[in-house]
């Protein structure tokens, strides 16, 4: 059954855990080395990775089994590791985006791997449909993290990656609506411990546009493969919407949307709330539409498990009603 408390309590250890990371953070902003201050920022967010997955105990198995697994397992080492040698100052910039590339395009196919899309089943896609999807998916990635990189620069600060993160939430309540608590839960762990480092990157670099423009790209990376896995393993291993996975991956691009001169010349606290309402409205939207499907498939399922628990000797439910909830319950593979 789900455990709302361990879920909070998974989510502040996560944030405490990046705080103290946030020390390293705290020690480069000081010295004025923004090499340092990228890896530190890596090193925040990982430290509330670890600490929060490991207070949740997951039980991941090795070799990973399915797409979650795949994910925390592989795709998120990897994001950081690619950071961290981002921040490498003799390595060149274009090399860096090289293998952000590389890892936007080969993404979907780890993701997808072993599962019943790509295997000898019934539910198999053909050679065509699985080409198309990985190759949308890893260009819809790419299409993403560039739009938002030119986006950041254009509206430096934290607004930009806290509306990843902002989004990173919401796909973590909206998978869980959708059935897959596990892949919800690890989404609010990750938007935890990315909340905590954006906010002392925040403090730390408000003096300092130099230092800004070093960590901001870290945190940006490691939200945007964060939120798009998540929301790619919510729609194909979950029961997550086409349409609701697409509007909270594209959410963070509205911020541009006040960029147009007839607003973007009036008072900047104004253009700043347009920015925010029209990220934060999308968003709302999501949530009410998964709520409304959750109360209106999965809460009759939820009543019934109650009363199976409580139910007289010799009283039981039909057994395609526990089956439904047992699959709600369980991890999908």
């Amino acid at each position: 059954m789900p455990d709302p408390l361990l879920y909070l309590k998974a989510m502040g250890v996560a944030a405490i855990a990046g705080a103290v990371g946030g020390l390293a953070i705290v020690a480069a902003g000081r010295k004025g080395h923004a090499a340092w201050l990228r890896a530190a920022c890596v090193f925040s967010v990982a430290a509330g990775l670890v600490v929060g997955y490991r207070l949740l105990a997951l039980q991941l198995s090795w070799p990973p089994r399915n797409g979650l697994e795949r994910f925390l397992w592989l795709i998120a080492p990897t994001i950081l590791c690619v950071e961290l040698l981002a921040a490498i100052p003799a390595l060149p910039r274009w090399s860096a985006w090289a293998l952000r590339v590389i890892l936007a395009l080969v993404l979907p196919r780890v993701l997808l791997h072993g599962s019943v899309y790509l295997g000898g089943t019934e539910r198999a896609w053909p050679a065509w449909q699985a080409f198309l999807v990985i190759a949308a998916s890893g260009f819809l990635l790419v299409g993403l993290w560039g739009l938002l990189t030119v986006l950041s620069r254009r509206l430096p600060g934290m607004f930009v990656p806290c509306t990843v993160q902002a989004s990173t939430l919401c796909a973590g309540l909206t998978v869980m609506m959708a059935g897959y608590i596990k892949g919800g839960v690890a989404a609010l762990v990750w938007a935890a411990a990315l909340l905590t480092t954006i906010l002392i990157v925040a403090t730390i670099t408000r003096n300092s546009s130099r230092l800004a423009e070093a960590g901001w790209p870290v945190l940006l990376g490691v939200g945007v493969v964060g939120l798009f896995s998540l929301v790619f393993i919510g729609r194909f291993f979950g029961e997550l919407s086409t349409g609701n996975a697409l509007m909270i991956l594209l959410a963070p691009l509205l911020g541009g949307l006040a960029e147009v001169p007839w607003l973007k010349r009036r008072r900047p606290w104004f253009v700043s709330s347009v920015r925010s309402l029209l990220v934060a409205g999308v968003l709302l939207t999501v949530l009410i539409l998964a709520k409304r499907k959750f109360d209106r498939e999965m809460a009759p399922l939820l009543v019934d498990a109650r009363q199976l628990t409580v139910a007289p000797t010799g009283w039981t439910i039909g057994p395609p009603r526990v089956d439904q909830v047992m699959r709600w319950f369980g991890s999908v593979a």
